[in-house]
């Protein structure tokens, strides 16, 4: 609770930018460091050190969208089938004030807002699919392949939340029973489970050349992906200082907007990759682009009858060096792996390491 003695707004955006998604073999720390504070009855400066390198300039956060589950049986390659859809957002960005404050020692203004702005979105559902791939040109030693998929995207619920929280100063910076005022604003808007599904038409599509040993591939999905969502509620709130009782009103709601139609774009993914393979081992590397910049990765797997051993490095969207390593096991039609990889997306300059495995049926 933010009036805690306990509470840290460093380790909440840690836990933001880090979410418990996979087993954290190691945590990312919170980033310690001296800190200097100037205050006086008019007077609000803190002045970081070090850390002053760790407060972000620019929007921060993290976004993905994926298909966790997929049932598509293949008919001489013909794909039809049933996949279970994801995709969330979230988005900080510091204020212009507040950025000066934390990150350039500035001194604190007076009737000025220090806020951070954000925004966050989920949203889910099923989509039925068809789809064909195969071999278009060649034989069997040079060979283009192409495939062609399209998704109906039925959404089963939806929430975003676009808001600003922060406080305004006084005339004087410390003057008063309440020298700050809280700014607390969002516009929210959702569609629950049980209102009319949503609804939307993505393509994906890729193209692959085959010469011996050597694929190169390129592929686009999510396609002019657009979900309309034809009974949204939509609620514009903020937070009331207006004392009843002796309390404060809190959030309120100012208006709401009932059966309201919204749409929701899923973010388009480019792909680029190149596989050498050689009896049991196999090497690549691929650049990918989901909408948030660009994130590369080189690895190897080497075979050992049933068993495959594996590593790589990546070059993540922070333009930083990550590792992973890891293995897996095939028993027939079953197929059990294990991974673990480094993550520099929380604030420290300092790598997590994350640990996730799978359960494939071939």
């Amino acid at each position: 609770h933010p009036d805690s003695a306990r509470f840290n707004p460093v380790e909440l955006l840690n836990l933001i930018l880090s979410p418990p998604l996979f087993i954290q073999v190691k945590e990312p720390p919170t980033p310690t460091n001296d800190v200097t504070f100037g205050i006086g009855k008019d007077l609000l400066q803190v002045d970081l050190g070090k850390a002053q390198t760790l407060i972000p300039a620019e929007p921060f956060g993290l976004a993905w969208s994926s298909r966790p589950i997929t049932v598509e049986p293949d008919f001489h390659g013909v794909q039809v089938g049933v996949a279970m859809w994801l995709h969330n957002e979230v988005e900080l960005q510091l204020g212009d004030s507040l950025l000066a404050l934390l990150k350039d020692a500035h001194p604190a203004r007076h009737q000025t807002l220090y806020n951070v702005l954000g925004n966050g979105l989920a949203e889910g559902g099923l989509a039925p699919s068809v789809g064909y791939s195969g071999r278009v040109y060649g034989n069997e030693d040079r060979s283009m392949y192409a495939g062609i998929g399209v998704h109906y995207y039925l959404g089963a619920a939806y929430g975003s939340s676009t808001g600003s929280g922060g406080f305004t100063t006084g005339d004087t910076i410390f003057a008063g029973a309440n020298p700050v005022r809280p700014d607390l604003r969002a516009t929210t808007s959702y569609s629950k489970w049980g209102n009319s599904l949503g609804h939307g038409v993505g393509v994906d599509a890729g193209v692959a050349w085959v010469a011996g040993p050597i694929v190169f591939g390129l592929g686009v999905n999510d396609i002019g992906a657009t979900i309309t969502w034809p009974d949204t509620r939509i609620d514009y709130q903020r937070y009331d200082t207006t004392t009843v009782s002796g309390s404060a009103r809190g959030w309120v709601t100012d208006s709401t907007k009932l059966h309201a139609e919204t749409k929701t774009k899923l973010p388009v993914s480019y792909l680029a990759n190149v596989i050498y393979s050689l009896g049991s081992s196999t090497v690549g590397a691929e650049v990918l682009n989901n909408g948030r910049g660009a994130t590369v990765h080189v690895g190897a797997e080497q075979r050992f009858g049933p068993i495959a051993v594996r590593g790589g490095i990546a070059r993540d969207q922070r333009k930083k060096v990550e590792f992973g390593f890891g293995g897996g096991v095939r028993f027939g039609p079953f197929g059990f792996d294990l991974g673990f990889w480094t993550r520099s997306n929380a604030l420290a300059d300092q790598r997590a390491i994350s640990m996730a495995t799978s359960l494939a049926i071939y």
